[in-house]
């Protein structure tokens, strides 16, 4: 039952609707855990030392004890139950209840069937709006209300693990055809977004896919494509809202405020907030940061004297608006929540996990290497996604949980083997 739960809480991951359903499994496999924890081979499997563990424990204490004794509480200790908990269950429950590679499967199954179905009802809003107006007449409407809100973040994160579960994993031509039609309309309303980061991440992920995979000529198709689209783009006179695709070849776009759309005013401004309490945070929770930029006097300061942070920040009002504002940077996120102390507790976190599935692609069942490639490729998707965005918590971040679970679950299970074999 706690795995069916799991399931279904990854299934509705791409969708930041369907809230109240999410706490409801959420809740639901906190009163499970309670049984599951008594049975012997559960204990066994826990009770095996594992780094990526270790550190994640670390992560889960500190943030506990920063935000009861940080500036804001209540704040916190309510983002630590609505965020930090499901995060700890989707990690957990990959942990100890994926034992083979078939289960991991059905998992990367539910993450990508809950993808498609996303793509679907994009989709639909998307081919609604064009069935009466046309894209030159500017970027399609959207809105947290509607699924086409939030599409390129997403599938920042998904395409790459569709793509690379359908090149790796999946032997059925059938299943593999559906999902690469499903590639081909993601990427379609990926560049309908138009937004240039996903883009980027997708590519270079790919790319790393086929390098981990060592598919060399498969690696040079992909170039090829990759190059084909640029090509296109670059010889194209009017693409209207797309227009902006053109700088990604663009040097400046990578170095320069401007062509980082300002993000080098959002990260000095809440550096200057961190430089306040670098040691212990302003607690779990990423909204405070409006308050903190309040209470600190910062947003007189910015209005007056810096005009670049200001207008991110407090826009036209004279105060930053709780929920509103965010670091667009994971790691600095980190740091203004949990300290430095915290973020050097999750870079350890990071590179234990990625040490421990590249240590994994030589030795094993076959099998668990290709589903190792596949997450590896995928939380590189992750944290490329976090250098101009801050996906800490959300959708993102919980099925990049699941899967350092399922990651640590597939290794667990590998030594158990080992264990009896000695």
């Amino acid at each position: 039952m706690a795995f069916l739960f799991w399931l279904v809480l990854l299934f509705i991951q791409p969708f930041e609707k369907f809230i109240a359903v999410k706490y409801l499994l959420m809740f639901g496999l906190v009163l499970l855990a309670v049984p599951l924890g008594m049975r012997p081979e559960i204990r066994y499997r826990m009770a095996q030392r594992n780094t990526v563990l270790g550190f994640a424990l670390a992560i889960v204490v500190w943030s506990f004890i920063v935000s009861l004794i940080g500036a804001y509480v209540m704040d916190s200790l309510h983002a630590l139950s609505r965020d930090l908990l499901l995060q700890v269950e989707l990690l957990l429950v990959g942990c100890v209840l994926v034992r083979n590679s078939a289960q991991a499967r059905v998992a990367l199954w539910a993450i990508v069937a809950g993808f498609a179905v996303f793509s679907l009802l994009s989709s639909i809003e998307v081919g609604s709006y064009l069935m009466d107006h046309s894209l030159s007449e500017g970027e399609i409407p959207r809105s947290h209300r509607s699924f086409w809100g939030g599409y390129a973040i997403m599938a920042g994160f998904c395409l790459p693990l569709v793509i690379a579960f359908a090149v790796s994993c999946v032997s059925n031509i059938w299943q593999r055809a559906m999902l690469f039609v499903l590639v081909a309309l993601a990427v379609g309303l990926t560049v309908l977004y138009g937004s240039r980061s996903p883009l980027l991440v997708v590519a270079i992920s790919v790319i790393l896919f086929f390098a981990l995979s060592r598919a060399w000529k498969a690696l040079s198709i992909a170039l090829l494509v990759i190059s084909i689209g640029a090509g296109w783009f670059a010889t194209q006179s009017n693409l209207g809202y797309l227009e902006k695709y053109r700088s990604l070849a663009q040097s400046d776009t990578y170095v320069t405020n401007q062509g980082l759309s300002m993000r080098f005013d959002v990260w000095s401004g809440v550096v200057e907030v961190i430089a306040a309490r670098p040691l212990l945070g302003y607690g779990y929770g990423w909204k405070k940061l409006a308050w903190a930029i309040n209470e600190g006097g910062y947003a007189e300061r910015w209005k007056a004297n810096d005009p670049g942070k200001a207008a991110y920040y407090l826009g036209e009002e004279t105060h930053a608006s709780y929920g509103k504002v965010n670091p667009h940077n994971y790691f600095l996120q980190v740091a203004f929540e949990i300290g430095i102390p915290g973020l050097l507790l999750v870079l350890a976190f990071w590179l234990a996990v990625f040490w421990q599935g590249l240590k994994g692609l030589g030795r094993g069942p076959v099998e668990h290497q290709r589903l190792r490639v596949v997450i590896l490729t995928t939380l590189l998707a992750y944290l490329l996604s976090n250098v101009a965005n801050g996906f800490w918590v959300g959708g993102l971040a919980n099925m990049a949980c699941a899967l350092v679970g399922i990651l640590v679950g597939l290794s667990l299970t590998e030594q158990s083997a080992d264990a009896g074999e000695s």
